[in-house]
């Protein structure tokens, strides 16, 4: 994780570029919000090799919320299956640039990918948190590029 220094977040609208990789467990791209350190955060990420797979329950997988260091994916596949990680629309070609936008109203937060008008995700935050820091978030050890970070706090 790498957070930006001196911003702080509670709710608004978090864009950016990001790139991952079409290799299987090797690519998990996002970012982090409402951060106190790098165990405590909660994230959006993408899995790029689950995007266009053709097995149907990976594809499932291709976004996913956490709430670190409580809800890990683990406990949350585990215990509410389907509910924080969900197939991406439109899908984009894993190796490319996608657009994200994240949009947090607490407790709200809905994912959309490129020029989506319906979000690939929507769900409750289950931290306690109502601000913190934000970070661009890979998982696994895996790379991944980041652009045109974009932060607009709501008013």
């Amino acid at each position: 994780m790498a957070y930006l220094q001196g911003i702080e977040f509670s709710n608004g609208t978090i864009e950016f570029d990001v790139r991952g990789k079409d290799v299987q467990q090797q690519s998990f791209v996002g970012v982090a919000f409402h951060g106190v350190d790098g165990t405590t955060y909660d994230a959006i990420y993408f899995r790029p090799f689950n995007f266009k797979t053709e097995d149907p329950a990976r594809r499932k997988r291709a976004v996913q919320y956490i709430s670190h260091p409580t809800y890990t994916w683990q406990k949350l596949r585990a215990e509410h299956p389907g509910e924080y990680e969900q197939p991406v629309s439109p899908v984009p070609d894993p190796n490319a640039w996608f657009h994200v936008r994240v949009i947090v109203a607490a407790p709200k937060v809905s994912v959309f990918v490129d020029k989506a008008k319906e979000p690939s995700l929507v769900v409750n935050q289950l931290s306690d948190r109502h601000k913190g820091r934000v970070g661009l978030w890979v998982g696994n050890n895996s790379g991944g590029d980041f652009a045109n970070l974009k932060i607009v706090p709501r008013e």
